[in-house]
């Protein structure tokens, strides 16, 4: 069942408070996965304002999905990433770096509409890839992400010292 929501662009003085609410739920959601990753709450004001500052660099732009005036959920999308290294496809390509949607809202639709919005932002810019990343335990948001089309790529494995 799809909610009655609307994914627009993030605005500061408006949905800052409720998107910070989003980044301690995803980065308690993850911290679940991988407990040596900091806490949601000690980090939230500045991981948003790096997500800003990145949007800002790379033509993106945070989406957030609303309903009844409250935001649920968000995407950051760098909107063209220049390749950095020679042994990288040699284009730009567009990056979801964050996705969330309220624990409440799952399961409605709101995160393939947030990936719809991504994937229309990265055409515009003229990229000819969208790329997203998601922990290896993370399984129903690497479902969601599959179903949508996207494929493993690249493995990034980690060994604890």
């Amino acid at each position: 069942m799809k909610t009655k929501a609307v994914i627009r662009s993030y605005e500061p003085t408006r949905d800052s408070d409720q998107v910070k609410a989003c980044i301690v739920e995803l980065q308690e959601f993850e911290r679940a996965l991988e407990p040596s990753l900091p806490r949601g709450e000690g980090m939230a004001e500045a991981y948003l304002r790096v997500l800003i500052e990145r949007n800002a660099k790379h033509a993106g732009q945070i989406l957030v999905a609303e309903v009844d005036g409250a935001v649920v959920g968000f995407a950051a999308v760098l909107g063209r990433v220049e390749p950095e290294a020679p042994d990288e496809e040699q284009a730009p390509h567009a990056y979801v770096s964050d996705l969330v949607v309220l624990p409440g809202h799952r399961g409605q639709g709101l995160g393939r509409r947030l990936l719809e919005q991504a994937e229309a932002l990265a055409r515009s810019t003229g990229t000819k890839s969208l790329q997203i990343g998601v922990l290896s335990r993370n399984e129903s948001a690497a479902r969601l992400y599959r179903d949508f089309g996207f494929g493993d790529f690249r493995i990034h494995l980690t060994k604890r010292l």
